[in-house]
């Protein structure tokens, strides 16, 4: 595991906006899909292809931060370009796992093509997981 720590930028923040996480811990970077974490906060964000060759990859991901983080966990799906059937089964696991301990797998960002494979599926009813924040389409 990779650890990069990613400074702020002149000027400081802005005192009226909401601050949004900072994605510092790589857990996974590969020519396909890029993973990175924000520590302190239940939060992933990806940006890349999901298929078969990196579902263990996404599902050790989602542990690790499960793992360093307690509550719901939350995924940015929103640079996510591909997802096949076996992307959409490691979320879908991950979710019901987190369901065993109360808590919800939340993936925002969902580009509509991913979502739209989600419920022909079916796996967007699976428990724990809840798919919010669609981008506009």
């Amino acid at each position: 595991m990779t650890v990069w720590r990613i400074t702020g930028g002149e000027g400081g923040p802005d005192p009226g906006a909401r601050e949004a996480p900072r994605y510092d811990i790589v857990e996974h970077d590969s020519a396909l899909l890029r993973i990175t974490a924000a520590s302190g906060v239940p939060r992933v964000l990806l940006a890349g292809e999901v298929d078969v060759s990196n579902t263990a990859a996404v599902a050790r991901a989602l542990r690790a931060v499960q793992d360093r983080v307690s509550g719901d966990l939350h995924a940015d799906l929103s640079g996510v370009e591909f997802m096949d059937v076996a992307g959409l089964r490691a979320f879908s696991e991950a979710a019901r796992a987190l369901h065993e301990r109360d808590c919800l797998l939340v993936l925002h960002g969902v580009p509509p093509h991913i979502e739209r494979l989600f419920t022909l599926i079916g796996w967007n009813a699976a428990p724990g997981l809840e798919i919010h924040c669609p981008p506009r389409r």
